[in-house]
């Protein structure tokens, strides 16, 4: 009984991380990334390269605070996603 109260109190904390919303447009024209199928598969192309330096960035936080680490986290993928002309509207 206690096992099945601790894993359901830890799903709700896990579901309490921090999500950023917005949808993602191109830079350059302003088109949100789902407008059309080419510019879409560049961004998903995009968005697995950014996942894995967000990846990288949270084995490699040391922050302690869960809201401050899931915030650093998205700025990195955010960054990295602005390099390659993409911004969160």
């Amino acid at each position: 009984m206690r096992k099945l109260l601790l894993t359901i109190a830890l799903a709700g904390v896990a579901g309490c991380v921090y999500q950023p919303q917005g949808k993602f447009h191109q830079v350059s024209t302003g088109k949100p990334v789902d407008a059309d199928q080419k510019l879409y598969n560049a961004f998903l192309q995009d968005k697995v390269i950014c996942d894995g330096e967000a990846a990288q960035a949270a084995l490699t936080s040391r922050e302690r605070d869960r809201y401050a680490h899931s915030l650093n986290v998205n700025l990195v993928y955010d960054a990295c996603l602005a390099k390659r002309g993409y911004v969160r509207r």
